[in-house]
């Protein structure tokens, strides 16, 4: 257990004005205890941590933690409120964007004494700020991604279906390593590169298309999150002008970060890059967002923002042009903010790769 996180926690209980907080969302729980299962539980008092989980974890739990209590969840058996009583709970704080309606009625319901108040994505917000430790799985996750990636664009070749490069990615990153994929493999090409989720099909790369390959693994818990694209032979004119402004965008985005920049402005500097050149309306989503134990997780850098970059998050730089029926480029970096600028930590060219 990091003294340090449990450490903010206990400010965030003391902020909100309550006697203990229990929090659901297993990210949160990983990142306080270094516990992940299907269930738990953690409830953080003002003197105590207590895990509750089910039978299937106990041992787990007792090897994966250490300083903390583990209680063993049982049926029917109301554990929440017995421990209420014990630790004179009244007033109790919860991760409402991680808790089901279904979850709070059951509390409410077994322990009526006991007042639930949202603390919303408080635990969230903690988390964007990364520790030494956190950075180096990050890095350790970016180089495999990396590895597997260079292993697996030396064996496309026009013919080659987004399926089998999108399988054979997740089984190269897991095969050097990886826990596994931090979110489902995107290959999208031709036309289909306009979609910016798109599922990998049994689509056939042909020649002229451009392909939007995002991937990332797990390495120790903690995820990567890369965007390259492809040029299957030679492109036409136009995509290569797309392929300019996104590229121009997305080195403006990673020039201005910094700490203390509001996320607000990063994200309209590089939206007003796509719209210079007069793609705007194309570029639909975000301009990217932090990465650590979840691959999607604060800060949002988006044009409804509010947050402030701060020194060791580490976010996206992801901007995209997608025009229907004809096809997208996305280039995407991991950038480490610091107090002087923004450190790039992926290593892939973002130049138009040509296979």
């Amino acid at each position: 257990m990091s003294e340090t996180r449990i450490n903010r926690v206990l400010h965030v209980l003391k902020q909100m004005d309550v006697d203990a907080i229990i929090i659901r969302g297993m990210d949160n729980i990983f990142y306080l205890t270094g516990f992940r299962g299907s269930e738990g539980s953690l409830l953080v008092t003002r003197g105590d941590v207590v895990l509750l989980t089910d039978f299937r974890y106990l041992t787990y739990a007792a090897e994966v933690t250490k300083g903390i209590a583990i209680v063993e969840t049982r049926g029917k058996d109301n554990h929440l409120a017995t421990l209420c009583d014990r630790y004179g709970i009244r007033k109790m704080g919860f991760d409402s964007y991680n808790t089901t309606y279904q979850a709070y009625q059951v509390w409410r319901d077994t322990a009526p004494n006991v007042d639930f108040t949202p603390i919303g994505t408080e635990i969230e917000t903690i988390r964007a700020q990364k520790e030494p430790e956190e950075i180096l799985a990050i890095r350790r996750a970016i180089q495999l991604a990396t590895d597997a990636f260079t292993r697996v664009l030396a064996k496309i070749r026009p013919g080659t279906t987004e399926r089998q490069i999108a399988g054979e990615l997740d089984y190269t990153m897991k095969n050097l390593g990886a826990d596994g994929p931090s979110f489902e493999t995107i290959v999208a090409s031709g036309a289909r590169a306009a979609l910016p989720h798109a599922k990998p099909t049994d689509k056939a790369l042909k020649q002229g298309e451009t392909v939007i390959i995002d991937f990332g693994c797990q390495v120790g818990g903690y995820s990567s999150d890369e965007t390259c694209t492809v040029a299957v032979g030679e492109v036409d004119q136009k995509m290569r002008e797309i392929f300019i402004a996104v590229d121009e965008a997305r080195k403006a985005g990673i020039k201005a970060v910094r700490a203390g920049l509001p996320v607000v402005e990063l994200d309209t500097l590089v939206r007003g890059t796509v719209e210079e050149r007069g793609y705007g309306e194309f570029f639909r989503h975000g301009t990217g967002h932090g990465v650590g134990i979840a691959v999607h997780e604060a800060p949002a850098i988006t044009v409804k923002a509010e947050a402030l970059l701060d020194e060791n998050m580490v976010i996206t730089i992801e901007p995209g042009i997608y025009i229907p029926n004809v096809g997208g480029i996305r280039m995407e970096d991991m950038v480490l903010v610091t107090q002087s600028g923004g450190e790039v930590l992926t290593h892939l060219r973002k130049d138009l790769l040509q296979i």
